[in-house]
């Protein structure tokens, strides 16, 4: 893992957001760019891009924060933010929304690393192998950048040129047309890309990485463009189960400890580094954003947390209490890595630290309310981030991708081939899984988005789950009494880019 940051970093000192800016002929080389390690370099800073994907105020927090799963609530004098977060939580939200700009700038931001890059790889007219190999990866990076834009915005703009004019303002693209370049691109790699399972790829776009993001974005199809696509998903999680050479890690929670890169189970992953990825908004910070401010004697953390998110009330309440998977939420009292009890130091200042389930309000919580997400090992954390690779894609999800279109293709119920996948998954949950396992009259589609839920909480998917579930409009949960509108499926454009740009057009209700 740390090779790989260090190579990435070194050649990642700057990043480029103006589709226009002059690329100098003197960077592309004939003599350069031949090696794999030259290569790989160079292609640094599309990767340091995708760190984004992380950013609580950013991807992960708009995917997650608006969901059932999680929460955060103004907390004494903390955490209001002009409401932002009661807006996220009660789908009231509006296209001036910060936390939208700065996660399309994720998209956009990696997207044009990648197209840059592949602009200067092109000029290169004696192309390496390892060269092509790279510029097929890039694309596919690129291709999950859009994934992920498409799936939170819907109707965004293609671009693959890097070469623009003054002033380039491009179009929306439909979702179809957004959908089916994704799809045309992750195709189009995977006869180019590694099957290696090893350190030479990891962390990196590989064969399986691609077609898993293929399983996601067909599994997710009828929400998309409005077609069924599940033979399409099962035969890409079916190539992965077949000839990927993965399996459930035993311990379910060494997928996210600090050394994870030996992870039998992680698919795609964002590397991480408490050393070398410090860069400021490119870091995995979720231990700062959930756990009180003295938790840093919990986990000897070089600082305290900043006591924000939590999980909904209701959702902590769904797991069965012996589900192991509950307990990447922190709750009851807290003690230091001594064992010494910690205490309040905010409104409540004085009285034991025990963190609570449920929540006072949106507007009013105490310092203590709410569990909290410790599912990555934050043990040691220094330089404001933790050293945890940050799993993308498991198998587990690839497990859960056929069986849900496994049942989806048979009307919604349940098959042998279903209920078996799913309990593969679900086994590892329990010290005694017997009593806990789905039959084909249990596993419901609603049994199904709730084991999505336990199995992947604090992972980045909830929203993509429940809105394909439409669970992410019409479901009820704690604060959200009522339905949301149906356009709020997908986030507005946000302002600043149409102000920036007159030729996008905003989606529909905003």
């Amino acid at each position: 893992m740390k090779k790989l940051i260090i190579l990435f970093t070194l050649f990642s000192m700057w990043s480029c957001t103006n589709l226009d800016e002059e690329v100098y002929d003197t960077i592309v080389s004939d003599d350069f760019y031949q090696t794999e390690k030259q290569v790989l370099a160079a292609a640094g800073p599309a990767y340091n891009e995708l760190r984004g994907l992380v950013q609580v105020s950013g991807m992960w927090g708009i995917n997650e924060l608006s969901t059932d799963e999680a929460v955060l609530p103004t907390r004494g004098i903390h955490w209001d933010n002009g409401g932002i977060y009661r807006r996220l939580a009660l789908h009231t939200w509006t296209s001036e929304e910060g936390y939208f700009n700065d996660a399309w700038k994720y998209v956009y931001n990696t997207i044009s690393n990648c197209n840059r890059i592949l602009y200067q790889f092109d000029l290169i007219e004696d192309k390496s192998d390892a060269l092509i190999s790279i510029m097929n990866e890039l694309k596919a990076v690129r291709a999950f950048a859009y994934f992920s834009g498409m799936d939170a915005f819907g109707n965004i703009p293609i671009v693959e040129d890097f070469d623009v004019p003054d002033g380039y303002a491009p179009e929306n693209n439909t979702r179809a047309e957004v959908f089916e370049f994704i799809r045309s691109e992750l195709e189009s790699s995977l006869d180019v890309l590694s099957k290696a399972k090893d350190m030479t790829t990891y962390g990196r776009m590989h064969y399986y990485a691609a077609q898993a993001i293929l399983a996601k974005l067909y599994l997710n199809a009828e929400v998309y463009v409005g077609e069924e696509m599940w033979d399409e998903c099962i035969s890409a999680c079916d190539d992965i189960i077949t000839n990927g050479g993965y399996s459930l890690a035993s311990d379910y929670y060494s997928n996210f400890a600090i050394e994870n890169e030996g992870s039998s189970e992680n698919i795609f992953v964002i590397p991480f580094d408490d050393t070398y990825t410090t860069t400021w908004g490119y870091m995995n910070q979720f231990q700062y954003w959930t756990l009180h401010f003295t938790a840093n004697k919990t986990f000897n953390m070089e600082a305290g947390g900043w006591n924000g998110f939590c999980a909904m009330p209701s959702f902590y309440r769904s797991y069965d209490e012996n589900d192991i998977r509950r307990n990447c939420w922190l709750v009851g009292p807290q003690l230091s890595s001594s064992g010494e009890q910690l205490y309040c130091n905010q409104e409540l200042a004085g009285k034991p630290l025990s963190y609570s389930i449920d929540l006072t309000s949106l507007e009013g919580s105490y310092e203590d309310e709410g569990a909290r997400l410790a599912k990555y090992d934050y043990t040691g954390a220094k330089n404001w981030t933790v050293s945890c690779d940050y799993a993308v894609i498991r198998y587990a999800d690839v497990l859960l991708m056929k069986a849900e279109a496994v049942m989806r293709k048979n009307g919604g119920a349940a098959t042998d081939v279903a209920v078996d996948l799913v309990n593969e998954v679900r086994t590892r949950a329990f010290e005694d899984p017997s009593g806990k396992l789905y039959t084909t009259s249990t596993l419901t589609m609603d049994a199904m988005l709730a084991e999505r839920g336990w199995e992947f909480a604090g992972e980045g998917w909830r929203r993509n789950d429940q809105v394909r579930f439409s669970d992410f409009t019409q479901g009820r949960w704690t604060f959200k009494d009522s339905d949301s509108p149906e356009t709020r499926s997908i986030y507005p454009i946000p302002q600043p880019q149409l102000n920036s740009n007159p030729n996008l057009d905003q989606n529909p209700g905003y």
